[in-house]
């Protein structure tokens, strides 16, 4: 009689379990684990003028959160499905990323003054509580546009990846990146540094053994 299939395995492979467990892992200890460390360090102010003439929009809140966190649910899980070598090349380059965000929290700590919320409506309510759970620490680069960016670079590279959410990649990221802006949760140069850790985690990753199975990117 055939044994059952392990229904975790049914969902996604073990190496693909195994990639998500220590990408959230690095994200704590990168995101988390630093404020504990640089809590009363100086910290930075990297805003621009141009940073300084953005106004706070509160209905970005939506891209944020749901809008974010639905295209990293969906991308990261496309991701940890597919073949191992494709699987390894995503999570190398993300996790590669993420753990050069822990240094530059460390070595170059960052902050930004945030606006004053005086509005009672839903969308204000939920943006003040963004601001009373997250910190404006730990700014540069954003992992809020790194997870973002990653998904769009590397959503190319997937075999199982649906077509729609290959080209819908370009469009939401660009939005997530713009809510950052737009909640006063991010300054410009957060955005950039997103940007360059993430080619530098593919980077890494195309010169790993497992990227000429993968077809670099």
């Amino acid at each position: 009689m055939e044994s059952k299939k392990n229904p975790f395995t049914r969902f996604l492979p073990f190496y693909g379990w195994m990639s998500v467990i220590v990408s959230l892992a690095v994200n704590m200890t990168a995101f988390q684990a630093t404020r504990l460390i640089n809590r009363g360090w100086h910290h930075y102010d990297f805003s621009l003028p141009i940073d300084n003439v953005i106004p706070l929009v509160t209905w970005f809140i939506i891209i944020y959160i749901p809008v974010a966190y639905g295209q990293w649910i969906y991308g990261f899980y496309l991701a940890a499905r597919e073949r191992k070598p494709i699987c390894y090349h995503f999570y190398a380059s993300e996790i590669t990323a993420k753990l050069l965000c822990l240094v530059c929290f460390l070595v170059i700590p960052t902050t930004m003054v945030r606006n004053d919320l005086t509005a009672a409506d839903f969308l204000s309510r939920w943006v003040q509580l963004i601001y009373d759970t997250d910190a404006a620490d730990n700014l540069f680069p954003s992992i809020h546009c790194l997870e973002s960016y990653v998904l769009l670079r590397e959503c190319f590279l997937m075999e199982r990846c649906p077509k729609w959410f290959k080209w819908a990649n370009i469009p939401v990221t660009l939005l997530v990146f713009a809510s950052t802006l737009f909640l006063r949760q991010h300054v410009f140069v957060d955005i950039i540094g997103a940007i360059v850790v993430v080619e530098i985690g593919i980077f890494i990753a195309n010169r790993l053994p497992f990227s000429s199975a993968a077809r670099k990117v």
